[in-house]
């Protein structure tokens, strides 16, 4: 394991954790005036940031206790960390895209009976 990208990921796993709960703070709150759920999505972003930063602390201890070992106990644990982030990520992409094609279902829908007058 090359110490020097773990070190990469570490700082970028805590700094980009650290912004998502920002935003998922602001997000959440602003949320709440469109009864309560509108905070949902402000609410996943902080627990997204969430499991970015305790990957970031599995991954610092990756880097303190690797004395040789190929897998310290606490890389499996960053993994599964790493592993409930873009599970998560890939469920909202999905769903994203569906309310897009949705959206855009609905928008040629409404576009044909508003241009034709048919109803």
């Amino acid at each position: 394991m090359d110490r020097e990208k773990l070190q990469q990921l570490s700082y970028w796993l805590g700094f980009v954790g650290i912004i998502t709960i920002i935003g998922g703070a602001f997000t959440a709150l602003a949320g709440l005036f469109a009864f309560i759920i509108g905070a949902i999505p402000g609410i996943v972003a902080i627990i997204l940031g969430v499991k970015l930063r305790s990957a970031k602390q599995y991954a610092d201890a990756v880097l303190q206790e690797n004395n040789g070992e190929k897998f310290p106990g606490s890389f499996d644990m960053f993994i599964d960390d790493l592993n409930t982030y873009f599970k998560i990520q890939g469920i909202l992409i999905l769903v994203s895209l569906a309310l897009t094609v949705f959206g855009v279902i609905v928008g040629a829908i409404a576009f044909y009976f508003y241009s034709f007058q048919v109803f």
